[in-house]
């Protein structure tokens, strides 16, 4: 299987967009033979949240999560996603929630696409609907950056984290690569996280540690390179946090390479839905334990490499906002004049 892709839209929030081959077509991946309903608790496992009523971001009526910056007489004053101003009216607000799932790319960034059309952006999504799905039948309040196919820029997808003050945000990525990847009998799951965050380090640990428990259902041959576990990348010449996922948000977070679309095995587990469902189990279980222990994590290895560029997307160069449903204002005169007046 030929990868013509690889995942490389996180590596900084300032970088142009990057679109899909024209010849390429992505195909819609089945998972409804091994999604299940998840039974909610009768006792939740989650720890309470403070709410204090104020609105921080807003699901439109088009699904669209959407920053809210004040309340004005004709609706909420939000943040698009291209990070301009708007003021909308229909939609459901939220104040705060334990953790935000980030489906990496989406829109006319699909990350990796192996040339038979399994495209990253869907795997991603789908694996953090059903993750959503297991957290919130534990009681957890949740959140995703994006629940259609749509192009979010980093900054946007960090200030949605930060304005609910998530306790987490797991960025969803899956490797895009040659063929040239060493073989191994346990998964590669790569989970990067933040260098100055010991809670991001903690929770990298653990979805290590879950992710070959939920995958050992599986016999097949996995791709291991030689980041396979928890670890960070740095940017080579500044030594920060290279991915944007991870350097920018103040909420503590990782950004998780769960598998491999270069490998056939992997990706026929993808096309059937088993593997998204057991990544979102493996997710939700590192989450229950991220907030009910202090267990460590394990699986920590030192990165063997840093980057300058990736060479993908995730700026707001070219960027276009989506529908937001019942708009009542998008001129910047027009949103001061409304801000001012509820304010």
């Amino acid at each position: 299987m030929l990868v013509l892709a690889s995942c490389a839209g996180d590596d900084d929030a300032s970088s142009a967009a990057v679109e899909p081959t024209a010849a390429r077509e992505v195909v819609e991946l089945t998972t409804t033979s091994t999604t299940t309903t998840v039974a909610p608790t009768t006792t939740t496992l989650a720890p309470p949240l403070d709410f204090d009523g104020t609105p921080r971001v807003m699901r439109t009526s088009t699904d669209v999560i959407v920053p809210v910056l004040g309340e004005v007489p004709e609706g909420y004053l939000v943040r698009t996603t291209c990070q301009a101003t708007a003021v909308v009216s229909d939609g459901r607000t939220e104040e705060r929630v334990h953790v935000v799932l980030d489906p990496g790319h989406g829109g006319l960034e699909p990350g990796a696409v192996t040339n038979d059309g399994v495209a990253e952006k869907d795997v991603n999504l789908q694996t953090a609907l059903l993750a959503e799905e297991r957290l919130e039948a534990l009681g957890f309040e949740v959140t995703l950056t994006r629940y259609t196919d749509i192009r979010i820029p980093i900054v946007t997808r960090v200030e949605i984290a930060d304005q609910l003050d998530a306790a987490l945000l797991v960025s969803i990525h899956h490797q895009g690569t040659d063929t040239n990847i060493p073989r191994s009998e346990t998964p590669g799951t790569e989970v990067y996280y933040q260098q100055t965050s010991s809670e991001s380090k903690r929770f990298a640990g653990l979805l290590r540690e879950e992710s070959l428990s939920a995958f050992g259902e599986f016999d097949i041959e996995w791709f291991a390179g030689t980041d396979a576990g928890a670890t960070y990348r740095p940017h080579r010449n500044t030594g920060e946090d290279f991915y944007g996922m991870v350097r920018l948000p103040e909420t503590p977070a990782v950004l998780a390479e769960m598998a491999f679309l270069g490998n056939e095995a992997e990706v026929a587990l993808l096309r059937s839905g088993e593997l998204q469902a057991a990544e979102a189990k493996a997710i939700a279980d590192a989450v229950l334990r991220w907030f009910t222990s202090d267990d460590p994590g394990s699986g920590f290895v030192e990165p063997s490499f840093g980057l300058l560029s990736s060479g993908g997307g995730g700026g707001l160069d070219g960027c276009v906002d989506p529908d937001l449903g019942t708009t009542v204002a998008e001129d910047s005169e027009l949103v001061e004049e409304l801000d001012g007046d509820g304010g």
